[in-house]
């Protein structure tokens, strides 16, 4: 279904936009650890200033046909969604590493926004969950992480510097994903 990634990052800010619903708090914090409800106004940011890039990443992807169209991952992807789905808010001990490793994280953080956004509900899964609820707080968490390796970034390194690190993060995610496998 062509332009599926798009309505599903659009159902996605509905959700986060409307108070969200869905998963209770108790098996959030069971699930991740902590409170990652806390996470939904720092995520609601990253989302819009994000967007409109993600959008424009996704579009590309589709027009070059590079997006998921069958149920099926090969297992190098099903991996990573695993890892995705699974993956935690970054920590006040992940904030103060180096830069190198916060721009690294900036754009492993940035692809798997794509993928969570892209990946078919089929290829989601955690026992006891549906796949959109596994989607939506693994992107939550997703750009929360975003939010916070920038906000790190900027406090290291400067506000000029942090938005050109972001954009060269970006610009490499983006010709990873657009390039033909």
């Amino acid at each position: 279904m062509r332009g599926m990634a798009k309505v599903r990052w659009q159902f996605f800010l509905d959700w986060l936009g409307a108070g969200v619903s869905g998963t209770l708090p108790q098996t959030l914090t069971m699930t991740f650890g902590e409170p990652v409800w806390l996470l939904l106004p720092l995520a609601r940011q990253a989302a819009e200033a994000v967007g409109p890039w993600l959008i424009a990443l996704l579009a590309e992807r589709e027009r070059a046909g590079l997006a998921p169209l069958t149920p099926a991952p090969n297992p190098h992807l099903a991996t990573l969604l695993a890892a995705d789905a699974a993956s935690r808010p970054l920590t006040l001990g992940d904030a103060r590493q180096a830069p190198g490793w916060l721009i690294w994280q900036l754009a492993a953080d940035l692809a798997r926004l794509a993928r969570l956004v892209e990946a078919p509900s089929e290829w989601l899964d955690r026992p006891g969950w549906v796949a959109w609820e596994v989607r939506y707080w693994a992107l939550v968490i997703a750009l929360a992480r975003l939010a916070r390796g920038y906000a790190a970034l900027a406090r290291q390194q400067g506000t000029e510097e942090a938005r050109q690190r972001w954009e060269a993060a970006a610009a490499q995610v983006w010709q990873q994903t657009t390039e033909a496998a």
